[in-house]
């Protein structure tokens, strides 16, 4: 408890991405223990997610709580009992477009690489819900996501052995799941999901 409390105070205070001149400000959001046997992993968090601050609190997060609630989880897992967290802890901004949020450099991931890195080794989670396709390569590997959803894949990061059953991320502007082949593997990860949360008693 107490050094995943020391890093927890470590990446609250990090500044490195805006050192880089990546982001203007760092607001790093996550939230969760040790022994906490599931940890979400997103890309990043959300424009307003340190008004809150907590993760997965707006549409996304009501996205994923239904996800899991399809799954068999109860309504207050997500914030009651899984770790939180993503590839970077800091909103990177909103996207050229102007149409959801700017996805992760591949700079800012390396940031904060190590953060990840020691959040698995210490929560030492059973079970990676990776949402989306960053946040899944960086996991398990370089793969396009409907390769990924549906399937859980072996996985081991500083000695930490855990597996990571891939998600479509749950933000309103991905169009993933528009696809009715898509829609029927993330169905499929559901099902996987259900008898995963049975078989570890989670």
């Amino acid at each position: 408890m107490r050094a995943l409390a020391a890093l927890h105070r470590e990446v609250a205070a990090c500044a490195r991405c805006v050192g880089a001149g990546f982001i203007p400000a760092a607001h790093p959001i996550f939230k969760g223990e040790v022994g906490n046997r599931v940890m979400v992993v997103g890309q990043a968090p959300g424009v307003l997610a340190h008004e809150r601050p907590l993760p997965y609190t707006g549409a996304s997060g009501k996205t994923l709580r239904g996800w899991l609630a399809a799954a068999g989880f109860d309504d207050g897992a997500l914030h009651g009992r899984f770790y939180l967290t993503s590839l970077t802890k800091c909103f990177p901004g909103p996207s050229a477009s102007g149409k959801g949020d700017r996805a992760p450099s591949a700079a800012e991931i390396a940031f904060c690489r190590g953060h990840m890195e020691r959040e698995l080794a210490l929560v030492r989670p059973e079970l990676v819900l990776a949402l989306g396709r960053l946040a899944a390569t960086a996991l398990v590997g370089p793969a396009p996501l409907v390769e990924l959803v549906g399937t859980l894949r072996p996985a081991e990061r500083a000695g930490h052995r855990f597996h990571v059953l891939p998600l479509p991320h749950p933000s309103g502007v991905s169009r993933w799941l528009t696809d009715p082949a898509n829609r029927a593997r993330h169905m499929a990860a559901l099902r996987l999901l259900d008898d995963e949360r049975t078989r570890r008693g989670l």
